[in-house]
């Protein structure tokens, strides 16, 4: 076996000789009026000017190797990056790297984009670690230039230009060059223009690898396409979710990101017949916790401490209360549905309101608590119809009585017997029903323009009601959903206090809503978010979802969300449902709190991390 001094890394003899020859044909090329710029291949740690040019600040980390393979192809590709020994400890899994190519007559300076998905060790051959007689080690010294380290790299783009202001995103169809230097990427624009990250819009977290945002010193903002520049649909028509596990920060994380839709940005909506309008952005929060209310007030100084409130804010980062003077576009009102025998939640400043049994007849499913099918399905429509064409002034008690007086004729006319027409009466006659129709002394119906307006974070607490196995909230929470689905996607006559006002509507706990369908109400939820989930986008109407079970999330729903935000997931709960990017259900599981994988409309999926701070009061 050779001695110590020959067991050095042999590339670095290589590279030296290859220096050697870099250096006379440098000089030729210079001699050829190449100005001295360099463009031809870099080996070893030679002098920057002969290296290919790059726009990346950082040291190198090593090289494109091709010992191994070197290509890109349709769907894969081969690259590996030889990784020098003094720069191991820096490489993590998910870096992002950028690679330059030559540069070619008439064409823009070019850099491949691409991301660190594997790195390993490999044995040099005639090195034998699996002994006793250890060669290399010198007490707990490792001498790492007996192994190699390669780095698989996964190409994302190519970025051409070298002006910040004037770059652009192309598909990879070049091979970068065996032996060019390989940097971290760091720079705002070249990470910007390579992940097509939104330069503006709703601000969500900082790009993130391994848990610490990148880059380290200057953390890259991601934001939510807003609907300018290349984003012809603003992200939050195409619907949101956020889900983790408890603990996991999603509450922290959601009310960061519904401040940050509380801005003086306008959306264009039709308004009467014809016309349009830029008007700003309504908010609907169903909210099954009582959460969502400290929307409203600014974070405890604790809680954000004056220094960093300052330097959030000096980053653009929508910061304080809503209903303070933090924001100047918008304000929030908490609306609590009255059911009888149920307390009003002790939140300040408070407005009620009831449920009219005026909209069962547009939505008889909300007295539809069984399964469905059968005759009853269709023969309680039809009472409901003969109720309301005779009646100006619905109720569900005037029903009940209707029912009662009118029993022989109702059965005549829609052929009913009397097994049926007892079966409808045991179904609609419930104390449930009595107590949430029509209770309190302002109905939906007559405050909708309070609830639903431009520029209002509406905040629902339905936590008084029970729980989501509860009928009462079950009918509540049905009833309100309806009304919005119905009037926003419908053209026949809505209540333009819904249809025109452009509209984000949040659900939290949103799996004890949007999965079960055992019966008729519990389906019509359903059908309700499927019809907004598909249709919402064309009437300005996002989804924003929040769960901790998003595998019970209806799967029609949940593939029609298109930003979707996973933070700490038990492995179990990951596993039944599609990651996005190289993210495994493993992956989640080690997440710190606040970490998160992101995938937005037209970006590659990410790692992000939101603010380690509430911007809103946050207990």
């Amino acid at each position: 076996m050779s001695d110590s001094n020959t067991d050095t890394d042999d590339f670095d003899q290589f590279a030296d000789r290859m220096r050697n020859l870099a250096d006379d044909e440098g000089a030729n090329d210079e001699s050829e009026d190449n100005n001295g710029d360099g463009v031809g291949l870099e080996f070893g740690d030679g002098p920057e000017q002969r290296g290919l040019q790059t726009t990346a600040t950082d040291d190198p980390l090593g090289h494109v190797t091709a010992s191994e393979g070197l290509s890109v192809r349709r769907g894969n590709h081969d690259i590996m990056g030889y990784v020098r020994s003094d720069t191991r400890d820096e490489l993590r899994l998910g870096d992002y790297i950028q690679i330059p190519y030559p540069r070619r007559a008439d064409d823009p300076h070019a850099e491949l984009l691409a991301e660190v998905v594997e790195i390993g060790y490999e044995q040099r051959a005639d090195i034998d670690d699996m002994s006793d007689m250890r060669r290399g080690i010198d007490g707990e010294t490792i001498d790492e230039r007996q192994y190699v380290q390669v780095a698989e790299l996964d190409p994302i783009a190519i970025v051409e230009g070298s002006a910040e202001d004037d770059l652009e995103r192309s598909t990879v169809d070049r091979v970068p060059k065996p032996f060019t230097r390989i940097y971290n990427a760091t720079g705002e624009a070249f990470l910007q223009t390579g992940l097509n990250l939104a330069s503006n819009g709703p601000f969500v977290g900082h790009l993130a690898v391994g848990g610490e945002r990148h880059p380290s010193g200057n953390p890259l903002a991601f934001h939510l396409p807003d609907g300018t520049g290349s984003a012809s649909t603003p992200a939050i028509y195409t619907h949101t979710l956020v889900t983790g596990s408890t603990d996991a920060g999603k509450t922290h994380f959601t009310k960061n990101l519904y401040r940050q839709l509380a801005t003086d940005q306008t959306y264009q909506i039709a308004v009467g017949d014809d016309g349009t309008e830029d008007r700003r952005l309504g908010m609907v929060v169903v909210d099954p916790e009582a959460e969502y209310s400290g929307l409203g007030d600014d974070p405890s100084a604790d809680d954000l401490p004056d220094d960093e409130r300052q330097r959030l804010e000096g980053q653009g980062i929508e910061v304080g209360g809503i209903n303070t003077g933090a924001c100047g576009s918008h304000d929030l009102r908490t609306f609590a549905p009255v059911v009888e025998g149920k307390p009003t939640p002790d939140i300040d400043n408070i407005r009620e309101f009831g449920i009219p049994f005026e909209l069962v007849q547009s939505n008889p499913e909300l007295i539809m608590p069984y399964s469905s099918g059968g005759p009853t399905e269709a023969a309680l429509p039809d009472c409901l119809n003969s109720y309301f064409n005779e009646t100006t002034d619905p109720t569900y008690e005037g029903f009940m009585e209707y029912l009662e007086v009118n029993e022989a004729t109702l059965r005549e006319e829609h052929n009913i017997g009397e097994n049926m027409w007892g079966a409808i009466n045991r179904l609609v006659d419930r104390d449930y029903f009595s107590s949430v129709f029509d209770s309190g002394t302002h109905q939906l119906t007559e405050i909708s323009n309070e609830l639903f307006q431009p520029g209002r974070v509406t905040v629902v607490p339905v936590s008084h009601l029970g729980d989501p196995d509860d009928p009462e909230m079950r009918v509540v929470v049905m009833a309100l959903l309806s009304y919005i689905a119905q009037n926003k996607l419908s053209d026949d006559d809505p209540d333009p206090h819904v249809a025109e006002t452009p509209l984000v509507l949040g659900l939290d706990e949103a799996h004890e809503f949007l999965g079960d369908t055992s019966t008729r109400q519990r389906e019509a939820i359903v059908e309700s978010f499927r019809r907004i989930a598909k249709r919402g986008r064309k009437y300005d109407l996002g989804l924003s979802l929040v769960t901790q079970e998003p595998a019970d999330v209806d799967d029609q729903i949940r593939s029609q969300l298109r930003t979707k935000i996973f933070l700490q997931l038990e492995k179990e709960v990951a596993k039944d449902i599609p990651i996005p990017g190289r993210y495994t259900p493993d992956d989640l599981a080690t997440f710190t709190q606040g970490q998160a994988v992101i995938k937005a409309p037209n970006v590659r999926p990410v790692e992000i991390r939101g603010l380690d701070h509430p911007v809103v009061q946050h207990d």
